[in-house]
């Protein structure tokens, strides 16, 4: 096995880098997808599902909906957490900052095998998690997993973009993920 310094740095990405302002714009994304699912997701649950039913506690609903939503970036990141400590045995760190939230494990080293499981775990989860709830749940109760669904969707946007990026660089590569900060290392005489 090689020691660490034999391995070079090929690609960095740093999503709250200013420069890239990726972060912003990829939680804007988010937040319109979001905005935009839900409201064709209450649309299509009233007209299909909920004709001639009384709408008066509708609007709760859907107001708890939009709560899960405001959750559910730290369970996102917790099924992250989850992932990590699955994978490595390690216990990793989460942060919440201004405009989004994050876990992180410098101290960490991942296979890009590993990586992709530790990156792609929370979208496969609870995608598997509330599919099916959106299906068996009583009609008016419809919009309380679909919100949080769809935030799982379009919030994983991030994550897709990262795995992307990981998966693409040299094939010996091992990977440091920061949280904001993935950073690929290659053996030195592979470059």
């Amino acid at each position: 096995m090689k020691s660490i310094y034999d391995y070079k740095a090929v690609n960095r990405l740093d999503l709250s880098d200013p420069k890239f302002k990726m972060l912003n714009k990829l939680n804007l994304f988010a937040l319109i997808s979001i905005l935009a699912s839900c409201a064709i997701g209450i649309m299509l649950n009233y007209f299909l599902r909920m004709l001639g039913e009384a709408g008066g506690m509708y609007f709760v609903y859907i107001t708890c909906g939009v709560v899960l939503c405001f959750i559910y970036p730290y369970v996102h990141e917790f099924a992250h957490a989850f992932a990590i400590i699955i994978s490595s045995g390690k216990k990793p760190y989460i942060k919440f900052g201004k405009f989004a939230a994050y876990c992180g494990s410098p101290d960490i080293i991942f296979s890009k095998a590993k990586y992709f499981f530790v990156a792609s775990f929370p979208f496969f989860f609870y995608c598997g998690l509330l599919i099916p709830f959106c299906v068996l749940v009583p009609a008016e109760f419809f919009v309380l997993p679909f919100m949080p669904l769809m935030y799982n969707v379009f919030g994983s946007v991030a994550d897709a973009f990262m795995i992307r990026k990981v998966l693409s660089s040299p094939k010996h590569g091992v990977v440091v993920d920061c949280g904001t900060d993935v950073v690929v290392y290659v053996p030195v005489d592979e470059e």
